[in-house]
């Protein structure tokens, strides 16, 4: 993508003037923009309200909406999420609806094309026209109150719609759906494993690619899944992961995308210091900047619940009712399969071979509208199994096409995605059941419901914890879904779904403690109906730990527990290092500065928590970094081609290569560095990156290590959409840098990617304790702001308390609502 900057000469001269306010300082800009921040208090008149409705907001900017009626809550809670976050919500639709061209012009126009092909429209408009009236009225009344606000701001709109140019076009009762089907999109990512496969493959061979590729620590290689693939020419994979990653990176720069890291957990009263259940909830996202969070509180008779929301969609997504709590983390479910098609044409069309016959693709005509230039017109194709890939990202650019990287032929296989999200319609239904649940026996029927959401559902009322599994699971008629499959014998079809009442599930487990961490939360064997990429077991390792042998828990121990920077990784990595014969190997291979690394990270004197301030956890994070490209990076290279993306983006989503290889692996022909004439060990190697990590931490830090700090290298950053395209704007939009702790595998998660950098890319986006021996249960915190306008005060303020590992109160009671909720806006009906 290139800029969303506008050319015209008109919006030059809105740029220059902008650009003279940057030079002049941030808080002018502020002050020319501060008047599309919108009031908190007073009176307006509302079309379409049928009582008067009030919008009260604490310091935070927080909105506590009481309504008399679900149609007036729904409509005034559209117009408060649209003053705080519309930027956010109508790119996040756009691009659910493949029309990001519409509004940023035609360089959008591939992803739009990927976007549409993969049929988040057409099944949301279908999830849309099954719904009942009774949830179908609120959609439509929210998104009276979103046109509402744009209709009232039309000559003051937050400055990226100034910036790019453009209006908000009017928000549909359906954009809502839109919105839950790109968050499923990211709720499954198997669909990145299975082409970084394809591309290994290629690159290494077969047999060898499987070593790239650990399911669970105790589990073996998955030699048996890719033999399916023997004598499949794999020709051109990489080329289609490259356009694939580029496209995903374009859509992950506008609406963030999901990460495969979060915490909850559920303690029973037999285990807390007031004899009630606790749940918690830490929903890990990408560092963005507005979060992907916000907080509302949506009050009528009818429902009265308070947590967080996807901005756009008019139900709280998880927190708590006054009765249930609950928290979601991802089940890390396999739902999306890569069916490789025989494709030839016959009679001047395309067709693919199935069950022994040249069965016709299924086209379909898509009109693109593009700002700036005449519509185009696109044929999408599909097969029994799903969208062909390959047409759907013939179009797309790759960064990484060079001269010295070439880009390969496309593949001679149709690629088919075949994922659940066109086989359910149901969603909506368990947003809104579990936001009016009276009881765990209530939530978990409204869990359901959410057939296209694949989650670890921990929650509680106030006798009780328990824990659900949901989402659709395809039965596969063979095979694991690990890697892609032959789609012209039928062998590897899905054969339906697994019912509801199959799916794993607990309720007030013996052991009084639920904690899912995105690990394989099923046994051995059993766990493969579900997935095969799961998170490593570190985190609910850790947190186990700390609730170990406790029996009076506090909610202020939990918090504790969400600060948590150890990390059970760098004591595994201890123990190899410093215990039995490898350990002793290593230390015999290793240069002077190897072992002044060892002396810092010794078990004797570094705890292995990831402390900001800490040398030694610095070199710790220097030493998983080396290791990865130690490895790996001689032979998936070079640097900057696709195979080493491929490989770093996929260690990052499941359990991964490096960390299995730290762990075992002693025999993985991987250990070898092919540039070399000697054949090395997995002791030279170890070596050799606790040198480089040593000589890293030098040069970046000076040659004195007690001035040595984990948080120099790896800070967190905010930074928004719009600035990641113009970084001159970088000052208004953007956060930071703050040195971070802790790592991909600490309980308060700060993700870096092992062999690319020390960015921090994945934090908890949000924090939830919900306390049912509190008179007021419930606390909540996202990783910015309430509002996604710079111009707010409300758009960073939450920064210092998320940092802090803080919280902040959600009352139910009414005297600590009005005494919190200081500002109130009243809507009245317009006569």
């Amino acid at each position: 993508m290139k800029s969303i900057i506008p050319s015209s000469i008109s919006r030059i001269i809105i740029l220059v003037g902008i650009t003279g306010a940057i030079m002049a300082g941030c808080a002018l800009l502020k002050v020319q923009f501060r008047h599309s921040v919108d009031r908190q208090e007073g009176t307006m008149a509302m079309e379409g309200l049928s009582e008067e409705v009030i919008v009260r907001r604490d310091d935070l900017g927080i909105p506590y909406i009481e309504a008399k009626n679900e149609d007036d809550l729904s409509l005034a809670s559209g117009y408060a999420m649209a003053s705080d976050r519309l930027w956010q919500m109508t790119i996040m639709k756009m691009a659910a609806q493949g029309r990001l061209s519409e509004l940023l012009g035609k360089d959008m126009l591939p992803v739009d094309i990927y976007l549409r092909t993969l049929g988040i429209k057409s099944a949301a408009e279908h999830i849309y026209e099954v719904m009942t009236p009774e949830l179908r009225t609120p959609s439509i009344k929210f998104a009276e109150g979103v046109n509402a606000y744009i209709s009232a701001h039309r000559n003051k709109l937050p400055m990226e719609f100034v910036l790019a140019g453009i209006d908000p076009p009017p928000w549909q009762p359906q954009d809502s759906i839109y919105i839950i089907g790109i968050a499923n999109l990211g709720l499954s990512d198997n669909l990145n494993e299975e082409l970084a496969f394809l591309a290994a493959a290629e690159k290494v061979g077969l047999e060898k690619a499987v070593w790239l590729f650990p399911i669970y620590p105790d589990e073996d290689l998955a030699f048996e899944e890719a033999r399916k693939l023997k004598g499949i020419n794999l020709s051109g994979a990489s080329s289609l992961y490259e356009k694939w990653d580029a496209a995903q990176r374009t859509i992950a720069g506008l609406v963030g995308r999901g990460g495969p890291a979060s915490n909850n957990m559920a303690i029973a009263g037999t285990r807390t210091q007031s004899g009630y259940p606790i749940v918690e909830n830490d929903t890990h996202l990408d560092l963005t900047i507005p979060s992907m969070w916000m907080i509302m509180h949506l009050k009528s008779p009818q429902y009265d619940a308070a947590g967080v929301m996807f901005p756009g969609v008019p139900l709280v997504n998880l927190g708590f009712n006054g009765r249930v709590a609950w928290g979601a983390t991802m089940v890390m479910a396999d739902t999306q399969d890569i069916f490789l098609e025989r494709l030839r044409t016959e009679d001047g069309k395309t067709c693919y071979e199935y069950m022994g016959k040249c069965v016709p693709v299924i086209e379909r005509e898509e009109i693109f509208n593009i700002n700036g230039s005449a519509p185009q017109t696109r044929i999408i194709k599909s097969t029994i199994h799903g969208p062909l890939l390959n047409e759907a990202l013939k179009e797309v650019t790759s960064p990484i096409a060079s001269p010295i990287v070439p880009v390969s032929t496309s593949s001679p296989y149709g690629l088919a995605l075949r994922w659940t999200m066109s086989d359910g319609d149901k969603g909506p239904t368990g947003l809104y059941s579990i936001g009016i649940a009276g009881n765990i026996k209530e939530a978990r029927k409204a869990f359901s419901f959410l057939d296209i959401m694949y989650l670890n559902m921990v929650y509680a009322d106030k006798e009780s914890i328990a824990w659900q599994a949901t989402g659709n699971y395809p039965r596969r008629k063979k095979g694991l879904g690990l890697f892609p499959s032959p789609g012209w014998n039928g062998e590897y079809d899905w054969d339906g779904y697994l019912p509801f009442s199959e799916q794993p599930f607990s309720i007030n487990p013996h052991e009084g403690i639920i904690v899912t961490a995105n690990n394989r939360t099923m046994p051995k064997g059993v766990s493969s109906r579900y997935g095969s990429a799961w998170i490593g077991p570190d985190r609910a390792e850790r947190i186990r730990q700390l609730l170990d042998g406790k029996t009076s828990v506090t909610y202020r121990d939990v918090m504790e527990i969400q600060a948590d920077q150890r990390s059970l990784m760098a004591v595994k990595a201890q123990k190899v290092l410093f215990e039995g014969r490898l350990a002793e190997e290593v230390a015999a291979k290793s240069k002077k500065e190897a072992l002044l690394a060892l002396d810092l990270i010794n078990p004797k004197l570094f705890d292995a928590v990831m402390g900001p301030g800490s040398a030694s956890a610095a070199v710790m994070g220097a030493f998983f970094h080396f290791l990865t490209r130690n490895i790996f990076l001689d032979e998936l290279g070079p640097e900057e081609g696709s195979m080493w993306r491929a490989f770093l983006q996929t260690n990052t989503l499941s359990y991964s290569a490096p960390e299995d290889y730290l762990l075992g692996r002693d025999e993985s022909p991987f250990w070898d560095n092919i540039e070399t004439p000697e054949k090395e060990t997995k002791a030279d190697i170890l070596a050799k990156s606790l040198y480089d990590a040593y000589k890293l931490c030098e040069e970046r830090m000076g040659p004195e290590p007690e001035k040595w700090q984990w948080g120099v290298l790896h800070a967190y950053r905010w930074v928004s959409d719009i600035s990641r395209e113009a970084s001159f704007l970088s000052p208004v939009f953007d956060r930071g840098p703050i040195p971070a702790g802790g790592d991909m595998h600490t309980v308060n998660i700060a993700g870096f990617t092992w062999g690319e950098d020390f960015n921090v890319w994945l934090i908890p986006a949000m924090r939830l304790v919900v306390d049912f021996g509190l008179e007021e249960p419930a606390f909540l915190v996202v990783s910015s702001g309430q509002s996604g306008n710079p111009a707010s005060e409300h758009y960073d303020d939450m920064i210092p308390i998320w940092v802090d590992v803080k919280n902040h109160p959600l009352p139910f009671k009414r005297e600590n609502i009005l005494s919190q909720y200081k500002h109130a806006l009243v809507l009245k009906p317009k006569r």
